[in-house]
C-alpha cells in the first residue's frame, strides 16, 4: 500500500499544471502573415515548454467570432483571437485606439496599451471581464492603415471622390464622408463579389489584409495613409483563468507576456516588408505629400468625436500625448 501511494504521489506530481487541453481559436489560415496565427502559436508554444497542453486550431474551425466569444464566456474554449469588433461590441472606447492619427505608428499604439497603465484600458478590461473574458492583449497586425482600390492612384483627397469604399460599420462611413468618399457596409467574405459586383471598389486596411487574402489579384492600387493603428484582439475565458490554481496561471500570464513581447517585434518586422510585397504582387504603391497629408488628418480628426464615445477625445489625446516620444 505504501509503493501504491508513493507511486500515485509521483504521478500527480508530474502531471501537467493545467490537465484538460487549452484550445486556442484563430480565425484566419496558418500563414506567417497572419498576427493571429503567429500570436496563438507562440503562445501555445510557451505553454508547451511550461509542460502544458495546448493546440491551435485555424481558419475558423471552432467557429466564427462571435461564436469564438460566446463559448469564452461560457467557459467552454479557453483562447480566442478575434476581431477588435468584438471588443467594441461591449465597450466602444477601443475605437479611440483605432481612431486615425491619434497615435503616430504602432510602437507608439504599444507603448500606450502595454507600457502604460491608463483609465481607458482598465475601462475595457473591466467591461469584459464583466461579460466573462479578459484581454489578454491586442495583437499588432504589421503597418499603419491606407485605402486600395481597383480603378486609380491616390495623392489627395480628391482623387478618391468618384470611389465607394468597404465600411466595416457606420462609423466608418462617417469617416469616409469626411474625406468625400461614399462608404457601403460590406461583410469582408463578401468583399471580393462586391468589387466584381461594382458594388465598392475598395477599402480602408492596412497592407497585411490584401496580402493575407490574396486580393492584390484585383487591387491594384494603395496609398499608405499612416492613418489608424489596426489591432486585433487575443481574449481569454474569465472562467477557466479564474479557475487555474496560482502556479498554473502565474504560467499562463508568463505565456501571454511572451506571446505579446513577440507580436510587438513581429509587427515591425512585418511592417518593413508589407510595401515591398505589395509592389511583388503588382501594386501600385503611392504617396502622399505634405499638404495632401494634412489635409487627410484634418479631415480624420473631424470624425473623431463620431469614432469614439463623446467626452473620451480629451481622454486620449493626453494618453497619446504621454506616450509620444
Amino acid at each position: 500500500m505504501k509503493r501504491m501511494i508513493v507511486t500515485l504521489a509521483a504521478t500527480l506530481m508530474a502531471a501537467p499544471l493545467w490537465a484538460d487541453e487549452i484550445k486556442i481559436a484563430v480565425g484566419c489560415p496558418p500563414v506567417p502573415a497572419c498576427s493571429d496565427w503567429v500570436y496563438a502559436e507562440d503562445l501555445a508554444a510557451s505553454l508547451r515548454d511550461a509542460g502544458l497542453e495546448a493546440t491551435v486550431f485555424t481558419g475558423g474551425s471552432l467557429g466564427k467570432d462571435p461564436e469564438i466569444v460566446d463559448q469564452l464566456s461560457q467557459g467552454l474554449l479557453q483562447v480566442g483571437l478575434t476581431n477588435f469588433v468584438m471588443i467594441n461590441e461591449v465597450d466602444d472606447t477601443i475605437l479611440g485606439f483605432l481612431a486615425p492619427y491619434m497615435f503616430d505608428d504602432m510602437e507608439h499604439f504599444f507603448r500606450a496599451t502595454q507600457d502604460t497603465q491608463s483609465e481607458l484600458m482598465d475601462g475595457i478590461r473591466a467591461s469584459m471581464q464583466a461579460q466573462g473574458i479578459r484581454i489578454a492583449g491586442l495583437p499588432g497586425l504589421g503597418g499603419t492603415m491606407g485605402v486600395f482600390n481597383a480603378k486609380t492612384p491616390i495623392t489627395s483627397v480628391e482623387d478618391m471622390a468618384d470611389l465607394r469604399l468597404r465600411a466595416i460599420d457606420a462609423t466608418q462611413i462617417e469617416l469616409f464622408k469626411q474625406w468625400g468618399v461614399q462608404g457601403v457596409v460590406v461583410d469582408m467574405p463578401e468583399f471580393s463579389g462586391a468589387v466584381q459586383q461594382g458594388i465598392v471598389d475598395g477599402y480602408f486596411n492596412p497592407p497585411v489584409v490584401a496580402l493575407i487574402f490574396r486580393h492584390t489579384e484585383f487591387l491594384k492600387h494603395y496609398t499608405d495613409l499612416g492613418a489608424g493603428t489596426p489591432f486585433r484582439s487575443a481574449l481569454m475565458s474569465a472562467d477557466w483563468y479564474d479557475g487555474l490554481d496560482d502556479d498554473t496561471r502565474a504560467t499562463v500570464d508568463e505565456a501571454v507576456d511572451a506571446a505579446n513581447a513577440n507580436n510587438r517585434a513581429w509587427t515591425a518586422k512585418a511592417a518593413e516588408g508589407e510595401i515591398e510585397g505589395l509592389r511583388k504582387a503588382g501594386v501600385t504603391v503611392s504617396e502622399l505629400d505634405d499638404g495632401a497629408l494634412d489635409d487627410f488628418k484634418t479631415r480624420s480628426q473631424a470624425a473623431w468625436d463620431v469614432l469614439m464615445p463623446e467626452g473620451e477625445i480629451d481622454a486620449f489625446r493626453a494618453l497619446a500625448a504621454e506616450t509620444r516620444e
